[in-house]
């Protein structure tokens, strides 16, 4: 009939058939290959306790990302640089998809309020999320220099943070007050 089939060759034609399988889902499988994103930085003072990677990013509750890495800045002021990825695909409608290729229409939307917060996905499991809405009644700061080229939005206090600094000033007038 024929030759004897040659098991060496058998056995590394199946290790590399499982070998490519594995590869295919790790590639195709997390759909992270052909994604469309963008990343952008945000600078928090305060603390990111209950923040991971893979938390989600939500702009009025609808998820648009994720944290991809979340660091530490120990230059002149502590901060926490958060890094996440906005997925193109999730912001649609009026040139909004262009919030994220273009600088022009991040920064028209930051000077009409966008900004970063951090908030709770859960009381009980104290998990954070990052939040995107306008307040255009605060101040954009702005941590990294501008000639970074770095996708920057401007974070604020969590509503934690807020009361926290709102009582340390009352407590503060009430310490000058005279009460004779």
């Amino acid at each position: 009939m024929g030759r004897k089939a040659n098991p060496v060759v058998i056995g590394a034609f199946v290790v590399g058939a499982v070998a490519l399988a594995v590869l295919g889902i790790v590639i195709f499988g997390s759909g992270r290959f052909f994604a469309d994103t963008t990343p952008f930085v945000m600078y928090f003072s305060g603390s990111v306790d209950g923040l991971s990677v893979g938390s989600p990013v939500k702009f009025k509750g609808v998820e648009i990302g994720a944290v991809t890495s979340i660091q530490l800045d120990l230059g002149e002021e502590a901060r926490i640089p958060v890094w996440v990825e906005i997925d193109n695909k999730k912001i649609v409608a009026r040139g909004a998809g262009e919030f994220s290729r273009d600088p022009a229409v991040l920064k028209e939307a930051i000077d009409r309020g966008l900004r970063a917060q951090l908030n709770s996905q859960s009381i009980v499991t104290g998990l954070l999320f990052v939040q995107l809405d306008y307040h255009p009644e605060t101040m954009p700061t702005f941590v990294a220099p501008p000639d970074a080229g770095l996708n920057e939005i401007p974070t604020i206090p969590t509503t934690l943070e807020q009361a926290q600094q709102a009582a340390g000033e009352i407590i503060a007038s009430l310490k000058k007050f005279d009460f004779e």
